[in-house]
């Protein structure tokens, strides 16, 4: 993974910048997102396909995350441009709950391992897994159970920010004789922790800044602001569909109308 590390620090860098474009309602923010969801699929197919192809046994948890953080970030991708398929919520919860569970899985064998070279950096390992796990948790409830997946989420930042406080007063732990920080450690984490927690963070502030009005929302100048309220809804679980139909695609449909209804007025002046 770790060739990976400067593409993943650009797309970072992109993704932000695409956010801000967004909030000043330019539709090239919301492509630039786009875009780097679609990078980092490509990515992490290219890692499944690597993990795939390797000689030697089947590295099963490997594929199933790569897997996972394909399915996840092709489905933001596809989002960011409007493009819906039949049971894509369910798709998109899926592999968010399967890649809860891998990540459940390693904080179970990682805190059996430093349990008997130190108690407290085993403790930073429950820590920082739990919180990984609550946010996937969170993103897996957002379409079934709303105020669940935000208790969640508000949970796994208070953990992470847990995590850093101890992590940062406790400079370095003694591991096999070794002093090593707790930040060491999840460098050494051979893994998506560290990408999979960034995008958290970022998710996180942008939630936070936006609630209290000190960040505007993200939009695009293609429909109007009105449209993008209703896809929130949605994707938050706070609409329902009406007879196989979200509010937002019959709002899409209509604003099409609408627009071709104006093309051909001016065409016939």
């Amino acid at each position: 993974m770790k060739k990976y590390n400067a593409l993943y620090y650009l797309l970072f860098i992109l993704l932000v910048m695409g956010a801000f474009a967004a909030m000043a309602q330019n539709s090239y923010g919301m492509t630039i997102m786009g875009g780097v969801s679609v990078v980092f699929a490509l990515v992490f197919l290219a890692e499944f396909i690597a993990v795939l192809r390797k000689e030697g046994p089947v590295q099963v948890y490997r594929l199933a995350e790569a897997a996972c953080l394909f399915v996840i970030a092709a489905i933001f991708g596809l989002r960011v441009f409007y493009i819906h398929f039949p049971y894509v919520e369910w798709l998109f919860g899926i592999a968010a709950l399967l890649l809860a569970l891998l990540y459940l899985h390693k904080m179970i064998s990682r805190y059996r391992y430093y349990s008997e070279k130190n108690r407290s950096m085993a403790l930073l390992v429950l820590v920082f897994h739990t919180s990984i796990i609550l946010f996937l948790v969170s993103l897996f409830m957002v379409p079934f159970a709303a105020k669940t997946s935000e208790l969640c989420g508000i949970a796994a930042f208070v953990l992470l920010v847990v995590f850093l406080s101890v992590a940062l007063l406790k400079k370095e732990l003694p591991v096999e004789g070794e002093n090593m920080s707790a930040f060491g450690m999840v460098r050494g984490l051979k893994d998506h922790s560290v990408i999979i927690v960034s995008l958290f963070v970022l998710f996180s502030l942008y939630m936070g800044l936006n609630r209290i009005g000190l960040l505007p929302g993200i939009y695009s100048d293609e429909f109007p602001r009105a449209y993008f309220e209703l896809v929130d809804k949605a994707s938050s679980g706070k609409e329902k569909k009406l007879d196989g139909r979200y509010p937002y695609e019959d709002f899409k449909d209509s604003y099409d109308r609408f627009l071709e209804h104006q093309q051909q007025r001016d065409a016939k002046k």
